[in-house]
């Protein structure tokens, strides 16, 4: 009978010293998850990269409930046009909407230099319509970086809305002209479907023009943003320089892309961005947004093993690059009411020198349970980050239960 039971109690132990759940594969991915299909090889970009292994975990309050961060929408009341020395000379017509408004005039390289007496901006009515002006020494002392020539003025709080014209009959070469109305009803709104994508994937631009009341009216809650039937295209810009046009659709609610990435992202570091020049009935706003683009150079291999009695969660990694890798989630547990709610944060990040297999943990054991909290658990947000390339590589809103 002692027998038994000391060989019932070794069981026991032996039981107990085993991961709550073995190897399962991650959760099926979702639309907004971005989950490379296999890797690649990509050269280390220039320079030294950090090599020593670190890992890390902070407790979070599960009463504070965790969303994501909604995708980033520009709003532009603003636009700029690059003009000829005759079009200047002539008279450059301007349609404000607004009082109050903002005109830059810049020289681009080998242009005239303009002294602020030698151009004019005129209302409907065609008075002198200026405020007041200030030159590149005034703009350069209030830490603005701008070229010589480069003047600015502004239009009064009571000018009349509509055509207005700047001209300088001294205009020699091209020059950038930017219009600022701060006070307009009229807007610019560029949304692209996402701020992550990788080589070769494509995402959605979204560009309304609307009339919202003004941007008082929009801070206070009272915007209508009736759209505009408008009219534009759009350009993707890499970071080393390049671009392509991307054409604008008219649709239902604006104007639209479809935007496909390149597969040859370059080597270039930095974000991407997609900008807009759109126009209704005369008016002109241009805007940008940017995105994060990934070589694909890991992934998850798919499998993961959690282990709910460590609260540790081994990660599989298959790497088609050297370099440093990294990856984060956050730990969510069973409350007292049966709600998974966030109890934790970990990130793991280490050098990989080959390609082939690797392995991240994330500890969430480091950090203590709030009271009343227990398996079930969720892993969500999960991440892995390609840190030598500044690059996410890959993201999954939900990626385990045990």
């Amino acid at each position: 009978m002692m027998r038994q039971t000391t060989i019932a109690v070794a069981l026991l132990a032996a039981l107990a010293a085993l991961p709550l759940q073995a190897a399962q594969p991650l959760l099926a991915a979702r639309a907004s998850d971005q989950v490379p299909r296999a890797v690649e090889r990509a050269p280390l970009p220039a320079g030294p990269v950090e090599q020593a292994p670190l890992s890390f975990a902070w407790a979070l309050d599960p009463a504070q409930a965790l969303a994501a961060a909604p995708t980033f929408m520009a709003s532009s009341r603003s636009y700029w046009e690059m003009v000829d020395a005759p079009a200047l000379q002539q008279g450059l017509v301007l349609p404000l909407t607004a009082p109050d408004a903002v005109i830059q005039l810049s020289p681009v390289h080998g242009a005239r230099a303009l002294d602020t007496t030698q151009w004019q901006v005129r209302d409907p009515a065609g008075v002198l319509a200026v405020a007041k002006v200030v030159d590149d020494q005034q703009l350069h002392a209030a830490g603005m970086s701008v070229g010589t020539g480069t003047a600015m003025l502004r239009t009064g709080i009571t000018s009349a809305v509509g055509d207005y014209r700047l001209q300088s009959t001294q205009a020699q070469g091209r020059y950038v002209v930017q219009v600022l109305e701060p006070n307009s009803p009229i807007a610019l709104q560029l949304q692209a479907s996402g701020e992550r994508v990788l080589a070769g994937g494509t995402l959605t631009l979204s560009a309304r023009l609307v009339n919202d009341g003004g941007a008082a009216a929009a801070q206070l809650g009272r915007a209508s943003a009736r759209p505009l039937p408008a009219v534009g295209e759009a350009l993707l810009v890499a970071p080393d320089g390049r671009s392509w046009p991307v054409p604008l659709v008219a649709g239902k609610d604006g104007l639209r892309a479809q935007v496909t990435v390149p597969q040859d992202i370059g080597t270039a570091q930095g974000l991407w961005e997609l900008q807009a020049f759109v126009s209704a009935d005369g008016v002109q706003r241009d805007a940008k947004v940017a995105f994060a683009v990934a070589q694909p150079t890991a992934r998850f291999q798919g499998q993961v093993e959690a282990d709910a009695s460590r609260r540790e969660v081994r990660l599989p990694l298959q790497i088609g690059a050297p370099g440093r890798y990294e990856a984060r989630g956050t730990l969510y547990a069973t409350g007292p009411d049966g709600t998974l709610r966030p109890v934790a944060q970990a990130h793991s990040a280490a050098w990989f020198a080959t390609a082939g297999a690797g392995e991240l943990r994330l500890p969430f054991a480091s950090v203590a349970l709030p009271r009343g909290y227990a398996a079930p658990f969720e892993v969500r947000d999960l991440q892995l980050q390609d840190q030598s390339r500044m690059a996410p590589i890959e993201s999954r809103a939900v990626a385990v239960r045990f």
